[in-house]
């Protein structure tokens, strides 16, 4: 006997699209809103500093880190088998469907892929926001420190390269496997990550910002994609973890991780990052991680020094230690591999991202690291 079905009739092809129509929409205008509600805000916003820096985002750190953060296994790479994965079938059931029928005309597919696009750049907008990108419209460092920070002249610029130098050699002649060659990652700790996110949140705390859960900067290998990009390591919201680039020097690796440790606390300018991660560097025990710090100081002053006074980066390149000389040609050497067009195009691509964040200086804000340090040497009475 047959009986008849009691219920809801099934949606139709129609009511499935209207409803695919619906929600596209929602993630545009939810991407668009976050962006908007960014703009409003702008830099320096205490409402920001207050409810989202020090709350909301407090809160998703602490819930992704005991999460999805315990993976044994970079989330890039889960995320690249998971598109895979369904890209894969998609296209299988796209070939498996039945033929025949009528055709979607050519101009309404058009417009349903250009909303599906849409609607997928609205998400990634607004996840952005949500899990990272309002740390941008918080109190700038230099602001909540008290810290005045005009330019520097090429006297104090060389003063500057001169104390960075004698640091810097200090703390290389300390490192056991030292040598007047290149160093090598044997000189490295075992605990790396763990050592850098001890140092991080010490000195986070003294600054009195909130350190929540326990931010993860993995090694990734290969990392040359990211050079060819011009960046050593970058910090992805959508995982709430950092990478390091492999393919860059031991040397460049703990300031580089702890640069991108400062992000995922939520320090978004890239001076501040770098600001964190000397000091971080800096208060660690460890000689390596120290002369790495202090290494990467000299390299932001050295270039600003080279263009200023081109005469007194000559005389000071000429004392160099030739352990150092021998660590920062191999760095340069090693970038070299990797310069081409896609640096280039990458940079402007970069330099219009931070200025759509607020960050007037662009590019520029890298070097904003120079001055915060010789502003808190100052602040601390000529002591770092």
């Amino acid at each position: 006997m047959n009986k008849k079905t009691i219920g809801a009739p099934a949606a139709t092809g129609r009511d499935r699209g209207k409803s695919a129509f619906r929600r596209r929409w929602l993630w545009v205008l939810a991407g668009a809103a976050a962006f908007a509600l960014h703009l409003l805000l702008g830099r320096d916003s205490a409402f920001v500093e207050t409810f989202y820096s020090r709350g909301v985002f407090v809160g998703l750190r602490w819930i992704w880190d005991y999460t999805l953060g315990l993976s044994p296994v970079p989330l890039l790479f889960v995320f690249w088998f998971a598109a895979a994965a369904y890209l894969t079938i998609k296209v299988l059931r796209f070939y498996s469907r039945p033929r025949g029928g009528a055709r979607t005309p050519w101009p309404l597919r058009i417009g349903r892929t250009v909303l599906a696009l849409a609607a997928f750049a609205g998400g990634l907008v607004f996840f952005f926001y949500v899990l990272w990108g309002f740390n941008y419209d918080r109190v700038r460092l230099e602001k909540r420190l008290g810290l005045e920070t005009p330019g520097l002249d090429a006297a104090e610029l060389a003063a500057e390269a001169a104390w960075a130098a004698g640091a810097a050699a200090e703390f290389r002649a300390a490192i056991p496997e030292a040598s007047a060659s290149v160093l090598t990652a044997r000189g490295l700790p075992a605990g790396l990550e763990s050592d850098l996110r001890r140092a991080i949140s010490k000195v986070l705390t003294g600054l009195g910002y909130p350190v929540p859960g326990r931010v993860r900067v993995r090694v990734f290998h290969p990392g040359g994609w990211m050079m060819r990009f011009s960046s050593s390591g970058i910090y992805i919201p959508y995982f709430s973890e950092g990478y390091a680039a492999g393919s860059i020097l031991p040397c460049e690796m703990p300031f580089t991780m702890a640069h991108e440790m400062a992000h995922g606390f939520g320090l978004t300018d890239e001076g501040d990052a770098n600001f964190l991660a000397f000091l971080a560097c800096d208060a660690s025990g460890d000689p390596f991680i120290r002369y790495s710090g202090f290494l990467s100081y000299w390299g932001y002053i050295s270039s600003e020094l080279a263009r200023a006074a081109p005469a007194e980066f000559r005389t000071l390149w000429a004392k160099l230690s030739p352990g150092m000389k021998a660590d920062i040609q191999a760095v340069r050497e090693n970038w070299n591999r990797y310069r081409g067009a896609l640096t280039r195009i990458s940079g402007r691509v970069y330099e219009r991202y931070l200025r759509s964040q607020g960050v007037r200086e662009g590019m520029m804000s890298y070097s904003r690291f120079v001055n915060l340090v010789a502003a808190w040497k100052k602040a601390k009475g000529g002591r770092n």
